[in-house]
């Protein structure tokens, strides 16, 4: 049994007790003070008008003149606390999560009528990419013949007993600077085109699932 409640098998026979306290009497205006039933360190029920300071921060039951009763919880513990705050903070976040999922479901439906429209559009981005992927191995294949040019330009200046001159020197590095931007471009468009396919798939799988009913929208 619930030791607060257990002080509610008394409170009939404390009720009485108010009656006979200094003001309780009818026509005197004031009213008489709650009567509150605790338990002591040792589970011993213990009354009275004020919980004890050692016991202020356990639950005690209260008891007032009209017969009304209530029960005061205990104060929560630091972990209590911090576990509340972070089921409260999980909580919002689904919240969140379902609000996204809905708002994407909705785009999703809006802008698609069929399968072959994500199809289709998703072709397309990856058609552009591709195309831009060609492009930047076009420029490098002419890079890498500059250097090839340039190379020779430094061999037969060598031969010669000059060295190789500044400008060259600086034409090399050039290109080569070039030569690693573009295929670092070449690098970035590859992992472009993997994520456009990849998210496709997703949404794809999505669409399906929300035009069978399987599920419905922002259902995680």
């Amino acid at each position: 049994m619930n030791p607060i409640r257990g002080c509610l098998r008394g409170f009939a026979l404390l009720a009485l007790m108010l009656l006979s306290l200094p003001g309780a009497s009818a026509g005197t205006g004031a009213s008489a003070p709650a009567i509150k039933c605790w338990h002591n360190k040792d589970g011993v029920r213990e009354c009275g008008n004020m919980v004890p300071p050692e016991y202020a921060q356990g639950g005690h039951a209260e008891l007032r003149k009209s017969g009304a009763t209530r029960e005061v919880e205990r104060a929560k513990t630091p972990e209590e606390i911090a576990a509340e705050r972070e089921r409260t903070e999980q909580e919002q976040a689904q919240r969140q999560r379902i609000a996204e999922r809905a708002a994407q479901d909705r785009v999703l439906l809006h802008t698609f009528t069929t399968d072959d429209d994500l199809v289709l559009t998703r072709d397309g981005k990856v058609a552009v990419i591709e195309s831009r992927i060609k492009l930047l191995e076009s420029r490098v294949a002419d890079l890498h013949k500059s250097r090839r040019d340039l190379q020779e330009q430094a061999a037969q200046e060598e031969r010669s007993g000059k060295g190789m001159s500044e400008s060259l020197r600086q034409d090399l590095e050039r290109v080569e600077r070039q030569i690693a931007e573009h295929r670092q471009f070449i690098a970035d468009q590859h992992r472009e085109r993997d994520e456009i396919r990849a998210r496709f798939d997703v949404d794809l799988k999505r669409f399906r699932a929300l035009k069978t009913g399987a599920v419905r929208p922002g259902e995680l």
